[in-house]
C-alpha cells in the first residue's frame, strides 16, 4: 500500500504541515535535524509524491509546454532530451505537441497547454511571421522561450537559437576554400528567419572570397529528403543528360539541414556523379543518419542537446518569477568533417 504523508508525519513524530513543508523545500518552521528526519522515513516508506498535491501548495502545475513543427525530423529528439533532461531535475515534466507544420494547429495546441495549466511554454514555431499565438501567451502572463526559429515580430522574446548565419558562413568557407566555384546552396522555405539568416551566412563566404552571391546556384527545400533530390535533379535535367562531355552545373552542394543534404546525395548517386570526388557536399544539423550514410556527411553541429537543455533552463528562470539579463542565448555551431569532402 502506498504511503501517504499521514503515514510519514506519524513515523517521523511531526505533523503533516511539517511534512508538507519538508516537500516543498520550505525553510521556516522546521529545523535541520527534523528535516532529516523526515527524509529519512520517507526513504524507509519508498515514498512518491503527489505531482498534484505539490502543485496545489506551491500554486504550479510542474509541468511545461513544448510545441515542435515536425516531430518526424531527426534533429528534434536531442533537442527533447536536452528540454528534458534540465526539467527532470527540478522536478517538471513535459508535455510535447507537433503542430505538423501548420500554425493554426500550433496556436490550438497552445490553447490546449493553457487549458493544462502548465506553468510555462517552448515553442518552435512553424513560421517566422506570425505572432498570434504569442498574444494567447502574453494575455495570461505565462512565461515563454522561443527555440531554434525566431519570431521577428518579437526581437526581444527569450529565446534559444544557433548562430545560423555563423554556421552557413562556416560550411561556404570551407566548401569555397577547397577550391569549389560553382556553389549550389540548397536552403529551407524562404520565409523563414533562420532560412534568411543561413543565405546571409552563405553570401557572407561568398563576398569574403571575391565572388558575387549573384553567382550563387539556389534551390529551395522544405527540410525534407525529397526536396533535396528535387533541388538537383532541376539543375541537372532529364537522367540522360548528365551522360558523355555533360558538364556539371556545381562542384559542390551546402544543404540547409542534413535531410536535404542526403536527399541531394541520393539524386547524385543516382547519376554516378562521386561524392566528394566530383562534388562536395556539406549539411546543416548533425542528425544521428549524418554518420550513417555512405560516405559519412560533413556537416554544422548545431549542438541540439545543449539548445534544448538551455532553453528549459531559462524558462525555469522565468518561472521562478527572475528577470535573467541574458534573454537570448546563441549557442555557437562547429564543423563536424567527415567523408563527404575531400581532404583540406
Amino acid at each position: 500500500m502506498r504511503a501517504t504523508i499521514a503515514d510519514i508525519a506519524k513515523e517521523a513524530g511531526v505533523s503533516k504541515a511539517t511534512v508538507s513543508r519538508v516537500l516543498n523545500e520550505r525553510v521556516e518552521g522546521v529545523g535541520p535535524e527534523t528535516r532529516l528526519r523526515v527524509k529519512a522515513v520517507m526513504d524507509r516508506l519508498d515514498f512518491e509524491p503527489c505531482g498534484v498535491a505539490r502543485g496545489l501548495a506551491t500554486g504550479k502545475s510542474l509541468s511545461v509546454g513544448l510545441v515542435v513543427p515536425d516531430i518526424a525530423d531527426p534533429f528534434f529528439p536531442l533537442l527533447i532530451r536536452g528540454i528534458e533532461d534540465a526539467l527532470r531535475s527540478e522536478g517538471y515534466g513535459l508535455f510535447l505537441c507537433d503542430s505538423g507544420l501548420d500554425i493554426a494547429k500550433e496556436k490550438d495546441h497552445v490553447r490546449m497547454l493553457l487549458e493544462k495549466r502548465v506553468d510555462g511554454v517552448i515553442l518552435n514555431s512553424t513560421l517566422s511571421d506570425c505572432d498570434c499565438q504569442l498574444d494567447l501567451l502574453e494575455r495570461r502572463s505565462l512565461p515563454y522561450v522561443l527555440l531554434d526559429r525566431p519570431i521577428e515580430a518579437r526581437p526581444s522574446a527569450a529565446g534559444v537559437y544557433t548562430d545560423n548565419r555563423g554556421g552557413a558562413r562556416m560550411a561556404a568557407e570551407f566548401l569555397l576554400g577547397g577550391g569549389a566555384r560553382r556553389l549550389l546552396f540548397v536552403n529551407g522555405p524562404a520565409g523563414l528567419s533562420v532560412s534568411k539568416s543561413r543565405r546571409a551566412g552563405v553570401e557572407d563566404a561568398c563576398r569574403g572570397r571575391g565572388l558575387s552571391p549573384s553567382a550563387l546556384l539556389h534551390g529551395e527545400g522544405d527540410y525534407s529528403v525529397e526536396s533535396g533530390e528535387r533541388a538537383v535533379e532541376a539543375l541537372l535535367g532529364p537522367p540522360g543528360a548528365t551522360r558523355g562531355a555533360f558538364r556539371l552545373p556545381f562542384d559542390a552542394i551546402f544543404a540547409a539541414n542534413d535531410r536535404m543534404a542526403i536527399g541531394a546525395m541520393r539524386s547524385l548517386r543516382r547519376r554516378g556523379i562521386g561524392v566528394p570526388e566530383s562534388v562536395e557536399v556539406v549539411g546543416f544539423d548533425d542528425v544521428e543518419a549524418a554518420h550513417l550514410v555512405e560516405p559519412p556527411l560533413t556537416t554544422i553541429a548545431q549542438g541540439a542537446f545543449a539548445m534544448g537543455r538551455e532553453s528549459a533552463l531559462l524558462l525555469l528562470r522565468l518561472i521562478a518569477g527572475a528577470r535573467p539579463r541574458k534573454r537570448t542565448i546563441v549557442i555557437e555551431p562547429s564543423l563536424v568533417i567527415r567523408g563527404t569532402t575531400r581532404p583540406r
